[in-house]
């Protein structure tokens, strides 16, 4: 008798060689996990449980209001804070860029967008759409990190100098020079927190199944026969009534009493979900507080040293990514910075700015004005009428005894250079065009303009008085 293997007690049988190499000389196809349902197995999903967790898109994570309140405490804050920029001399520039980046949209909110691709995504994109006279940018717009890929190989079909070709953006290829980059020093928050995202939004799922199925708090058992659904009917209304008239009740034979052993608390997950923001907490880099997690006694603490903390471990690596990123030389002049004012944010209490201002003012390291500057007020003057009216009527300036003028008004300024002669010619000054210097607006007329001696008019590379490279000899007005 021959034995029977397992695979023939199956109904297969044993291939012989020939047939075994025919079938392998034939078509062959992929045995994976998308090709084969997991509960084929018995599982629900083939990821390991310290598998990393994939990423999670923005409308999603925007759902969980644990990562809705990081957003906004990181981005928000940020957002609302003043970029200034500086001159080698660390007196403040005027700036367009700084001042709006986006045109016909506000600061803030381009600002804002900004720090939320780099919390979210870690890269953040602007384009350039306008420069101004220096050939520095004046204008962006902001693009959306999903949309755009970066591909060195690729070579750029404009074949300007400069262009590698190596960004997309919407699947058309973008100058190098058009593209400012800002890179977050932390992983993005969609990636790395993935998991602890979607163990948010799971459990809002079972809580909201349980909210919605409203679950009985007790219940009743047979005893024996089963009874009838109109048995049922009669007896939950008889329990019913019975229950409202009086508190003690009575359960008769036949029946059996149950109560559930789930809670309210313990059927919305309050522990698991109350977990859940605590991680989304650590990831953000946020006090738990914030989000309305109590994990300790905490001591009294005013907001200045809130705030200070939350720039020190919290905001400060935006913060520094971005103010760097804008003091690069293709955003702004060699020797230029740009710093986030952060007076307003770390704005303490009346009596300790007012002690303050008084030290500073003691021992000269601030002024009247820029302390009526830090409060918000205008300068101090000895007739408020007079400064009124003076704020609406021209103004002459003596050069040398007024502070620095940089009047970078639109227009168009066509020079000639003769490299022979070593001789610039061109519009230096243009008439009618008003300008802000200083936090003032100025316009200039024909005729208006007076030099004690020409060749006291230097030319310098980007206003550095360092950097003179050549005199006036002649000027004219036309």
């Amino acid at each position: 008798m021959t034995p029977v293997g397992f695979l023939q007690r199956l109904g297969f049988a044993r291939p012989d060689q020939a047939a075994l190499e025919l079938a392998l000389s034939g078509p062959t196809f992929a045995v994976d996990e998308d090709s084969i349902d997991p509960a084929v197995f018995g599982i629900s999903s083939y990821a390991s449980p310290t598998a990393p967790a994939p990423r999670v898109d923005r409308r999603s994570a925007m759902q969980v209001p644990a990562v809705k309140r990081v957003r906004d405490l990181i981005a928000g804050s940020i957002g609302q804070l003043p970029v200034e920029l500086f001159d080698p001399r660390r007196d403040k520039s005027a700036s367009a860029l700084f001042t709006q980046p986006e045109v016909g949209v506000p600061r803030s909110v381009t600002m804002t967008r900004l720090v939320e691709d780099m919390l979210f995504e870690q890269v953040a994109w602007w384009r350039v759409t306008q420069f101004g006279w220096h050939s520095y940018p004046v204008s962006v717009q902001r693009m959306d990190p999903r949309q755009v890929t970066v591909n060195d190989d690729t070579r750029c079909p404009t074949g300007k100098p400069g262009c590698s070709g190596a960004i997309t953006f919407k699947a058309k290829h973008v100058h190098d020079d058009e593209v400012i980059r800002f890179e977050s020093p932390n992983d993005g928050l969609l990636t790395v927190g993935a998991r602890a995202i979607r163990t948010c939004l799971a459990l809002d799922a079972a809580a909201y199944r349980y909210a919605d199925g409203a679950p009985p708090l007790d219940y009743f058992t047979p005893d024996g026969i089963d009874p009838t659904d109109d048995e049922v009917t009669a007896a939950l209304e008889a329990w019913g009534n019975a229950r409202r008239t009086r508190s003690t009740g009575f359960v008769p034979s036949g029946l059996n009493y149950n109560i559930a052993g789930w809670s309210p608390e313990q059927l919305q997950l309050a522990a698991a979900r109350q977990h859940a923001v605590l991680e989304i907490a650590r990831l953000g880099g946020v006090d738990p507080e914030e989000l309305g997690v109590s994990t300790t006694s905490r001591t009294y603490a005013n907001v200045f040293d809130r705030r200070k903390q939350f720039i020190d471990f919290t905001l400060g690596d935006y913060l520094v990514a971005i103010q760097e990123r804008l003091s690069m030389t293709d955003v702004t002049p060699t020797g230029y910075t740009a710093r986030f004012n952060l007076g307003a944010f770390l704005r303490s209490d009346d009596m300790t700015r007012y002690s303050t201002y008084e030290v500073g003012l003691r021992v000269g390291a601030i002024s009247q004005d820029e302390v009526r500057e830090a409060e918000e007020k205008a300068p101090l003057t000895t007739n408020p009428q007079e400064s009124t009216v003076a704020a609406h009527r021209p103004q002459a300036a003596a050069f040398d005894t007024t502070p620095e003028m940089r009047l970078d008004a639109n227009g168009a300024a066509v020079f000639e250079v003769d490299v022979e002669k070593r001789v610039i010619r061109g519009l230096a000054v243009p008439y009618g065009k008003p300008a802000r210097s200083g936090g003032k607006l100025w316009q200039f007329s024909k005729g208006t303009l007076r030099y004690a001696d020409v060749s006291r008019v230097k030319l310098w590379v980007q206003h550095d008085q360092a950097q003179a490279v050549g005199v006036a000899f002649e000027l004219d007005d036309r």
